[in-house]
């Protein structure tokens, strides 16, 4: 999988508004068409994407650097769930403890119980607060999908639009591909669409509150493992800003 895909997805009328979330519902429109132009930039005018794209490293960053410029145009929040999406298809683990989501899940978790003793960041009483508030909501701790592979599969073999007859189409050399993409961005275990729950059962002060906690904790704890890696904590974590 590479960026590519993820603009595949984004594009489609069948899965793009399940892998974007509630969250994009009203900026879905200009994110599909950003992908499309950007699929038909890539496509140059082929009709066969395993036999015709380009695949240097060089074509693949330059769109999607391209692609996240355009998002930035609609919100920093969308490029932020992007980089999140980038992170999931590169699977980008120098270790279990460096892959930058997963850290960020397990200080979601930490947080959540106080288990704080060794964090870098100050636990402040509103950190505390908004803990007791997420913990009498109960939030979920790990991502809650609602689609199985039979449903993917069975909604992409009857989406009849046209742009997704084109992609079907580019795609035609490995059928089920798209669904396979698919299926491994919205159940992955790396996904942090929990944290959505977290948005819509908290209050915005508390929500934020620990948003930034969790935020500022894994970039210091990733800081110590990988630099590099550290970077793309923030990136990842923009999507909840607004």
């Amino acid at each position: 999988m590479n960026f590519d895909h993820i603009i595949f997805i984004a594009s489609t009328d069948c899965f793009s508004a399940k892998l974007l979330g509630e969250r994009f519902a009203d900026n879905l429109d200009g994110i599909k068409n950003i992908a499309r132009a950007a699929t038909l930039e890539l496509m140059n005018g082929d009709a066969d994407y395993y036999y015709d794209a380009d695949f240097r490293e060089e074509r693949i960053s330059k769109t999607k650097n391209d692609f996240f410029q355009k998002l930035s145009t609609l919100s920093d929040s969308i490029s932020g769930r992007f980089a999140e999406l980038d992170s999931i298809a590169s699977r980008r683990t120098l270790s279990q403890s460096a892959n930058s989501i997963q850290l960020i899940k397990s200080v979601s978790a930490r947080i959540y119980w106080l288990n704080t003793d060794d964090f870098q960041i100050e636990i402040s009483d509103e950190l505390i607060e908004a803990v007791i508030q997420a913990q009498l909501v109960e939030v979920p701790l790990d991502t809650e999908t609602d689609l199985a592979w039979e449903e993917i599969h069975e909604r992409w073999e009857y989406s009849s639009s046209e742009w997704d007859k084109y992609i079907k189409n580019i795609m035609k050399d490995v059928p089920d591909a798209i669904c396979a993409i698919f299926n491994d961005l919205y159940n992955s275990p790396l996904s942090l669409s929990y944290l959505n729950v977290w948005s819509e059962r908290l209050s915005r002060k508390h929500f934020m509150t620990l948003i930034k906690a969790i935020e500022d904790e894994a970039f210091l704890e990733m800081e110590k493992i990988d630099k590099g890696y550290a970077e793309l904590v923030r990136p990842t974590m923009k999507q909840f800003y607004e």
